[in-house]
């Protein structure tokens, strides 16, 4: 998805963690505590860590991607994932599956995935085998990461359910994804957004009080997203307004229509919703 421009507008929601774990180091500022509890499961979005890790010896991979520079991004990823089974917490690493037939835009998806899209699976295979190995548990959803991600943030732990996901990508937000924890280095520390204190909360300039999951979703789409480009002159702080104001997603569609005429697509109402759709009810 290309959702980058909603995490300026959410800065109040974020919170720094000190550590997924209780006896992680933290930096001197003050940190909020973790809402991980060992033992619990947290889903890891996969192409989010082998990007990071293959970005930070894309060079090396370029010329070579058979060498060291291979073996380098997989001990990154694999430095995580024993983090977090080193404090008791069970990673479930869930992969990209196939593209979403009404999907627009063409992923810049992270190494393995584009080994995968080439038709060189053994790159990506090798991950597999990694995790296999190690017994890590992991998924390859049927389509996007996000929308497995999400669902298994929102069922209970005895039906398999994880605490929160690890990632760098905000459109789990869009998904409905209840704890969502970014920029987690390599001691555990990162920061944290909880969906249900973001719709809750009054603090900074943007207020969600008066928004519930489906509003938040539509705000999303409204400002753009891979399944549905957005209206010309329509971006978050836009759809934000529109929806804060009619806070009901058909009003809402109904006065872009009026307001934006001929420069709305003829079908993009339908899309929208068809879009909606997409969001809330994947296929798992």
């Amino acid at each position: 998805m290309c959702l980058s421009s909603l995490s300026p507008s959410l800065t109040s929601s974020f919170r720094p963690i000190s550590s997924l774990f209780s006896s992680g180091p933290s930096s001197p500022q003050q940190l909020s505590p973790s809402p991980i509890s060992p033992p619990k499961s947290v889903g890891i979005d996969a192409y989010s860590w082998l990007h990071k890790g293959a970005y930070a010896c894309s060079m090396e991979l370029c010329l070579n991607m058979q060498g060291e520079a291979a073996g380098r991004y997989l001990r990154y990823f694999m430095h995580h994932v024993n983090l977090l089974r080193h404090h008791n917490i069970t990673p479930v690493v869930v992969f990209d599956g196939g593209n979403i037939p009404s999907k627009k835009r063409h992923e810049n998806l992270a190494f393995a995935k584009e080994r995968l899209e080439e038709g060189n699976v053994s790159a990506a295979v090798e991950y597999f085998q990694i995790l296999r190995a190690e017994n890590v548990e992991f998924v390859v959803a049927p389509y996007e990461a996000d929308a497995q991600l999400a669902y298994l943030s929102n069922i209970e732990a005895q039906d398999g359910g994880i605490s929160a996901v690890i990632t760098e990508d905000s459109d789990l937000l869009a998904y409905g994804c209840q704890t969502v924890i970014f920029k987690m280095d390599r001691y555990g520390n990162g920061e944290e957004i909880v969906m249900d204190e973001v719709l809750s909360s009054s603090k900074g300039g943007i207020s969600f009080q008066h928004f519930n999951k489906e509003l938040f979703t539509g705000m999303c789409i409204l400002a753009g997203c891979d399944f549905l480009s957005s209206v010309p002159g329509i971006g978050v702080k836009r759809a934000y307004s529109f929806v804060s104001k009619y806070r009901n997603l058909d009003r809402v569609l109904s006065v872009l229509s009026f307001e934006k005429g001929s420069s709305m697509p003829e079908d993009y109402c339908d899309s929208f919703q068809k879009t909606i759709a997409i969001f809330h009810h994947a296929r798992m």
